[in-house]
């Protein structure tokens, strides 16, 4: 999962517009804090693709 930020993207977009369609205040912190997870491994896994990317560019 980590190599697909396009995926952790994603799903941080579904858990903010889960958040936005509940009323409950527990409820709503749980799913942005979830979103908050997920665009954190969105950016690991865009740093992860730029650093193979660029080993790969040093040894061709």
């Amino acid at each position: 999962m980590m190599e697909d930020p396009v995926a952790c993207r994603e799903r941080a977009e579904v858990e903010r517009s889960a958040a936005a369609a509940t009323t409950l205040a527990q409820v709503k912190a749980r799913h942005l804090q979830a979103a908050a997870s997920w665009d954190r491994m969105a950016e690991r896994g865009e740093a992860y693709l730029k650093s193979k990317a660029k080993k790969l560019e040093a040894t061709a």
